[in-house]
């Protein structure tokens, strides 16, 4: 029996076809988008979900800046670890976590201007939702919890994220860092007089001295001790390590010559302002002096300068207790007044003029700033507690702050392409308290809806925000009852 097979399709003709419903099925695709393109409010659908996409990558950016910059300072881990190296868990279980309060303590010191135990009870009991009496977070504040927070407050110095300097600080990369030392008297309690007596104490009975040292570029803190107010800022610059290459600028409460000697042994710059009473001996006239070669070997006070230049240079020695410090003065005269600005500096008349001395020297008062967001808006000035160890939770606790709103500088700057000297530190610092909670929630990492945040609203009036002496209230307007 003969079986016949139909013939089959030749794989050209089937490619054929293939290739021409795929060409239809794009073809479909397209008009089927251009009739979706051309109905109404396409084009209004279209640019928002690119305005949503776009807004999902900055808001991601925005954490990531966030995550590496700041929350980078500090983690639970190591917060924990820390604590128990430190002391301040006296017995377990804790009910206060070391994180929960070493972030309550450092914020406290921005949300509130009245420094003491309750700012912190009252964001435990808020955002980090620990309802505990207010005694119980008193007991916390002791020689545990002073150690833990200059332990993290040292720690994120050391971890504050690096900017770029600004242009115009080129001549300045050479140096290894451009830093700044300075003092700032604190007020505190009568209770401490003995500890820390002050130097008026016909004024004030207690007083301490927090030394600081700034990097004036990347104006931040570098490093921070605390004495009583008696211990002098020269004393204790000159107990801390020199690094060379590095360029340091004092006022006149650091000038000592035999300090500026070790300086230079120490292959450092420096750039101070000159005393009124410094009289050194001219070596060498680059400009500004008459008869330069004649005046060679006058004093300072015997020259005479040119009034044909607004500025004078030249090299002179000085006394010191290891023999002769040759150093390089220059003067800018000031019309107003009538009298030269007068510098001493290590740094050679071919790498800064004069004029760009004195605009350098005014770059010192980055540590003028630093000092000023803390005492002002980290409320370092506002120490009412005769506890000593208290104390000292308080003040670090204000360093702390003051590091977490540098690296918020950094970080907002990274995130949104600015470059972060174009932000003002004081400004950062009187936004701090809007910025308290949301920082405290994101720390925490507790996402929040709308009801939880009603409900940490109403705990913090209920909790937090009670009258103090319900009895006297009671007593003075009972009898209208």
């Amino acid at each position: 029996m003969h079986v016949t097979t139909p013939p089959s399709r030749s794989p050209s003709i089937r490619s054929r076809r293939g290739a021409g419903g795929g060409d239809s099925r794009r073809k479909a695709q397209r008009a089927s988008r251009r009739r979706r393109q051309s109905e109404p409010g396409a084009l209004r659908r279209r640019l928002r979900r690119a305005a949503e996409k776009k807004a999902k990558v900055r808001v991601r950016r925005a954490y990531t800046h966030l995550e590496e910059n700041v929350l980078s300072l500090m983690s639970r881990s190591e917060v924990e670890r820390l604590a128990r190296e430190c002391g301040f868990y006296r017995r377990t279980p804790q009910q206060i976590r070391a994180f929960e309060f070493a972030i309550c303590c450092a914020l406290g010191a921005v949300a509130e201007g009245n420094r003491g135990f309750a700012s912190v009870w009252r964001l435990l009991t808020a955002a980090a939702g620990i309802e505990v009496a207010r005694s119980a977070v008193t007991q916390r504040f002791g020689p545990g919890s002073a150690k833990l927070l200059e332990t993290l407050a040292r720690q994120a110095i050391e971890r504050l994220p690096m900017a770029s300097p600004p242009e115009y600080l080129d001549k300045l990369r050479q140096f290894v860092a451009v830093l700044g030392q300075d003092g700032s008297v604190l007020k505190l309690s009568p209770l401490l007089a003995k500890l820390f007596p002050a130097t008026r104490t016909n004024v004030v009975k207690a007083g301490g001295r927090l030394h600081a040292t700034a990097d004036l570029v990347q104006r931040r803190i570098v490093e921070v001790e605390i004495t009583g107010e008696r211990v002098s800022e020269l004393a204790v610059a000159r107990n801390r390590a020199i690094t060379p290459n590095v360029l340091y600028m004092f006022d006149l409460g650091y000038a000592s010559y035999d300090y500026f000697r070790e300086l230079r042994d120490g292959n450092a710059e420096l750039l101070s302002r000159l005393k009124d009473n410094a009289n050194p001996v001219l070596v060498e006239a680059f400009h500004g002096v008459l008869s330069p070669k004649a005046s060679v070997g006058k004093k300072l006070n015997d020259l005479l300068y040119t009034k044909s230049h607004k500025t004078f240079d030249l090299m002179a020695d000085f006394p010191t207790s290891k023999g002769l410090l040759r150093l390089r003065v220059v003067g800018i005269y000031n019309p107003e007044t009538e009298k030269y600005h007068c510098y001493v500096t290590s740094l050679p008349p071919d790498l800064l003029t004069v004029e760009e001395i004195a605009d350098l020297y005014a770059l010192r008062w980055v540590i003028e700033l630093l000092f000023k967001l803390l005492k002002s808006f980290c409320h370092l000035d506002h120490l009412d507690t005769g506890n000593p160890d208290a104390l000292r939770t308080h003040i670090y606790a204000s360093i702390l702050a003051a590091s977490i709103l540098t690296a918020l500088n950094v970080a907002a700057a990274k995130s949104t392409g600015l470059p972060p000297a174009s932000m003002s530190a004081l400004v950062i610092g009187a936004a701090a308290p809007l910025l308290a909670i949301p920082m405290l929630l994101i720390w925490l990492g507790r996402g929040t809806t709308a009801d939880e945040l009603a409900a940490m609203l109403m705990r913090t009036l209920a909790i937090g925000c009670r009258d103090q002496n319900p009895a006297r209230t009671r007593r003075k307007w009972g009898r209208l009852g």
